[in-house]
């Protein structure tokens, strides 16, 4: 697993740089091009995020890039696509980027940061991205799971946004996880399984969600975002 520091704003610079690619002999079919773990291009994708909330609000910004199939809380667990739909009117609040965790293909990763809003409320969330690629190698990064909670003491902004990066050494395997009785969990991983995320969702609404990566010798947890019942 690799660690670095990126500062925002080299972030948005490098933002551009997304895909490398060998060109394929004619009369062939085109190959899908191969994607290196990107962090930039998730800030890049957050900065846009942010800036349609502010044009069109955060419901028409959180539709614009979630996948058909997006979970998120309310605090209810919900399908994204049709609640945001009837719910255009959100509150505004503003986000930053606190760290982005990729796998090592680069077609998962996480950002995590903290958000604020009018008033004293502060809080943080967790963003679950994944790429979805055509044939001919073309893709769109959407988010499939996004969840937040209320901070008592609002976290501190950084210096610089964290960036961790699966270990492409040797082959990950994620453990199959086991619900305890009445509660709904969910597992989500990267396609090398580099990634990996389990969500989940008790009856009294309460929820969590637990973030691993591959080292290269073996999956460790890197943060647990534990919310109460409401």
């Amino acid at each position: 697993m690799k660690t670095r520091a990126l500062p925002a704003l080299l972030a948005v610079l490098l933002s551009g740089a997304l895909l490398s690619a060998c060109a394929s002999p004619q009369r062939r079919p085109r190959l899908p091009l191969k994607l290196d773990a990107n962090p930039s291009a998730l800030l890049a994708l957050e900065i846009a995020m942010k800036q349609l909330s502010k044009e069109k609000g955060r419901s028409e910004a959180l539709r614009e890039f979630a996948a058909p199939d997006a979970v998120m809380f309310v605090p209810q667990r919900v399908a994204a696509a049709s609640w945001l739909k009837d719910n255009r009117n959100l509150p505004a609040i503003d986000w930053d980027v606190h760290r982005v965790i990729t796998s090592c293909d680069g077609k998962a990763a996480v950002t995590t940061g903290a958000w604020r809003a009018q008033g004293n409320s502060r809080g943080y969330f967790t963003t679950i991205w994944q790429r979805f690629e055509q044939p001919d190698g073309t893709g769109k990064w959407l988010w499939t799971l996004t969840h937040d909670d209320r901070l008592e003491e609002p976290w501190p902004a950084p210096d610089f946004v964290r960036t961790d990066i699966a270990s492409c050494k040797g082959r990950a395997s994620v453990a199959i996880a086991a619900p305890a009785e009445g509660t709904e969990l969910k597992q989500g991983l990267s396609r090398d399984q580099s990634l990996s995320w389990t969500w989940q969702y008790r009856a009294d609404q309460s929820r969590s969600l637990e973030i691993k990566i591959w080292d290269g010798a073996k999956i460790i947890t890197l943060f647990t975002n534990n919310v109460p019942a409401k």
